[in-house]
């Protein structure tokens, strides 16, 4: 019964600390400084395309150093548009420096 347990524990914990196995995430992408819509402070470039990040105030600590800023990311569609950019909306949930 403790094997199993500590087995559970052991998943657990690998699944929470892993990310990519080298602590960085999948997609390599652009933080935008935007200061051309209203609203939307930081823009995400991901191949070209914008989109607006909808949790980007909980990367506070994150430092965004330069007006457009390469990073890797993982993220989420929101399946919902920016009312400030028209961009469609997305969660972000891994953000690193190169």
């Amino acid at each position: 019964m403790k094997l199993i347990k500590n087995l559970k524990l052991l998943l657990l914990l690998g699944g929470f600390f892993s990310c990519d196995g080298n602590n960085t995430c999948g997609s390599s992408a652009k933080v935008i400084y935007n200061l051309g819509y209203p609203d939307c402070t930081f823009l995400i470039d991901i191949n070209g395309s914008l989109f607006e990040p909808t949790n980007i105030s909980q990367w506070d600590t994150f430092l965004f150093y330069v007006d457009t800023q390469d990073v890797y990311i993982d993220y989420q569609f929101k399946n919902e548009f920016s009312t400030c950019s028209g961009l469609e909306k997305i969660d972000v949930f891994c953000l690193t420096n190169p």
